[in-house]
């Protein structure tokens, strides 16, 4: 990913499969928590002072989303991403851009913070704990589905530097955009048509 400043994120078909890409030289500022060659296998404490997914550290945020808990307070949480690869305040219109056909990065950026601890990942939660992060991911898919303009929900998690994950807390990830892939547009028409 180019990491030009001053260039917003757009999606851009490729000249040659016609699929729609994102181009995001946004994320290259985002934090990076394994830069520094971090053994990934090293114990985690449970609370990092310097996460901003941690309890307390609520001023890192830009805002929070929602949140799923019990008495004794959230046990999941969204908020938008710091460093969204889609936007919900750009435009849908396309255009040619040089050599592409192009349009601004319209749709939403979120990340699912799994649970308050920082050394709590997903495979370690019990029954309860992984049935609220999949009640999460189906609230934020229904809402954001019906948001007008959005036509495809990707949910996804990184773990490790070698998948991408720039944060070692425990968190996915949610996009929504205004575009359909064709390899999934013909998934779908296939079933309908078996159906």
């Amino acid at each position: 990913v180019e990491t030009s400043h001053g260039m917003s994120n757009e999606i851009r078909q490729n000249k040659i499969t016609k699929q729609w890409v994102i181009y995001a030289p946004d994320r290259g500022d985002r934090p990076k928590d394994f830069e520094s060659g971090g053994d990934e296998q090293q114990a985690l404490p449970a609370h990092d002072d310097d996460c901003p997914f941690c309890p307390g550290n609520e001023h890192m945020l830009p805002e929070i989303v929602a949140e799923e808990g019990d008495s004794e307070g959230w046990q999941v949480r969204v908020v938008p991403n710091k460093f969204p690869v889609l936007k919900p305040d750009a435009g849908t219109e396309r255009r040619i851009s040089g050599i592409y056909l192009a349009m601004p990065g319209y749709g939403q950026h979120e990340v699912i913070i799994e649970s308050p601890r920082h050394d709590r990942d997903i495979a370690s939660m019990s029954i309860e704990e992984v049935g609220r992060v999949i009640e999460t991911y189906h609230h934020r898919y229904i809402d954001l589905m019906n948001a007008h303009g959005n036509m495809m929900a990707l949910i996804f998690r990184n773990h490790g530097p070698r998948a991408g994950t720039s944060l070692r807390h425990p968190h996915s990830q949610l996009v929504v955009t205004g575009i359909v892939p064709h390899y999934v547009r013909w998934r779908e028409e296939q079933a309908q048509r078996y159906y």
